[in-house]
């Protein structure tokens, strides 16, 4: 269902509450990826939870913040894609689960070469709405990510071991140069998880209910 009045997000919220306690468990070591893997592929079982604001592709992509842990050990967020578009290869040095809400993306993953360059993509795979790329523990490969369809946004779903706005990222063009990339979000509202009220009933500055207001300078 893609309708554009949100029915509830409890399942985001018990998806958050879930990946929580995953990352509580592990301490300060990588979080056990395959369960946060099951966790997200019940959350895209679903597809009647996230705001249409935080579904629409703004110039070429849109980073939308979901959640981000207070202590930032992980976030969630959606990444959203124009018919056609394609990323730089990026390297996010964390960990991550990527899976598919709507439409379709194609993930080229990359090892680093011993100059620190991404290597040639040894992988390229297709997520299609409800899949998840299987997380392989110890491995953050550099990836790029492109819509191949010519007529509709790509929505992924995106779970990074830190929040992308404060991580130091590297991006490269095509011939393998880096560079510094600065993450941002998007959106100036973030789902309120706590919230029981249901549907789009609009308060002060238009946004939903249902959405709590990011702090100035994320």
């Amino acid at each position: 269902m893609q309708g554009t009045a949100v029915l509830s997000l409890e399942p985001l919220r018990r998806f958050v509450q879930a990946a929580s306690l995953a990352v509580n468990a592990c301490g300060a070591t990588e979080p056990p990826l395959q369960l946060l893997a099951w966790q997200l592929r019940t959350l895209l079982a679903q597809d009647d939870w996230l705001p249409a604001e935080l579904a629409r592709p703004r110039q070429g992509c849109s980073t939308y913040l979901l959640y981000a842990d207070p202590v930032d050990r992980f976030s969630v967020v959606s990444y959203v894609t124009a018919p056609g578009f394609r990323s730089p290869v990026h390297d996010t040095g964390v960990w991550s689960v990527f899976g598919m809400l709507r439409g379709e993306h194609r993930l080229r993953l990359h090892d680093r070469a011993p100059d620190g360059r991404p290597a040639a993509a040894d992988e390229v795979l297709r997520l299609r709405p409800g899949e998840v790329l299987p997380p392989e523990p110890g491995r953050m490969p550099m990836f790029q990510i492109d819509n191949p369809h010519a007529d509709a946004p790509g929505v992924g779903i995106h779970v990074y071991g830190g929040v992308l706005a404060g991580l130091q990222s590297l991006g490269f063009d095509e011939h393998g140069e880096a560079h510094a990339h600065v993450f941002s979000y998007a959106n100036s509202w973030i789902p309120n998880l706590w919230s029981r009220r249901h549907g789009p009933r609009p308060d002060e500055a238009g946004a939903p209910p249902t959405w709590r207001a990011l702090p100035h300078g994320t």
